[in-house]
């Protein structure tokens, strides 16, 4: 007779150590995962969990991971048909929505991507995007796309 598994259970993030700091990286114990097929993994595996935490789901094992400000990070933004395209840390791209940008008091653009998911600008796609940027008035700013002017509200 085999004796009945476990049933599963979610680490936290303390336990399970995995970390998303401010440049959208992930990190273990405080040290970069820069294994590619690791990152493949968790990147993959990324979800919201309840609240406003994130986990990641491998097989049958579940583990929180503390994120320090969003989960994704903006590493780089072209500009592409006249729309800007962004770069994020997880290998993937995709046209920024230009009604989610914001700017928060720290100075750092953030915006909305993958259906939601906050993503923080890390300082070369900030600067990128930057030049496309208009300030009509002191502290209010605007990009303009195609004609279309929109506000960037702050945070």
């Amino acid at each position: 007779m085999c004796p009945l598994a476990p049933a599963p259970r979610t680490l936290t993030a303390e336990e399970s150590g995995l970390a998303i700091d401010l440049e959208g990286r992930f990190r273990h114990r405080g040290e970069p995962i820069t294994h590619a097929r690791t990152l493949e993994v968790l990147w993959r595996s990324l979800s919201r969990g309840e609240g406003s935490g994130y986990l990641v789901r491998v097989g049958r094992e579940t583990a929180a991971v503390r994120v320090e400000d969003a989960p994704y990070g903006v590493r780089g933004a072209t500009v592409e048909g006249g729309r800007p395209l962004l770069h994020l840390t997880d290998g993937s791209s995709e046209p920024l929505d230009p009604g989610t940008l914001r700017l928060g008091r720290d100075g750092v653009l953030r915006c909305l991507v993958k259906g939601g998911h906050r993503a923080r600008f890390c300082r070369a796609a900030q600067a990128s995007l930057g030049q496309l940027l208009e300030e009509p008035e002191p502290g209010r700013y605007r990009l303009t796309l195609e004609g279309r002017a929109f506000a960037i509200a702050a945070e």
